[in-house]
């Protein structure tokens, strides 16, 4: 059975854009170009950001976001992080 997503975003092309303080909750991200986009303060539970790209992307103050997000996404030295998980 396929999980119900709130958003399906997978494979979209969404580059410098402003989700910050947005309810991401069970969204699907995957395979999602989201360079340089701003998530401040966005909710992550349970979204799903596997081979998402987060290059340069600033997710500070978002809340929800675990290690485990992280690691299935593609990310670099840009990449804000929230403090939680910047170590």
């Amino acid at each position: 059975m396929n999980q119900a997503f709130k958003l399906n975003l997978q494979g979209a092309f969404i580059r410098r854009t402003d989700l910050s303080n947005a309810n991401l909750e069970d969204a699907n991200f995957s395979g999602a170009d989201c360079t340089n986009a701003i998530f401040r303060g966005a909710n992550f539970k349970n979204t799903i950001l596997e081979g998402t790209i987060l290059k340069g992307a600033d997710l500070r103050d978002a809340i929800n976001l675990t290690k485990e997000q992280i690691d299935t996404a593609i990310i670099d030295k840009k990449t804000l992080l929230p403090n939680y998980l910047s170590s």
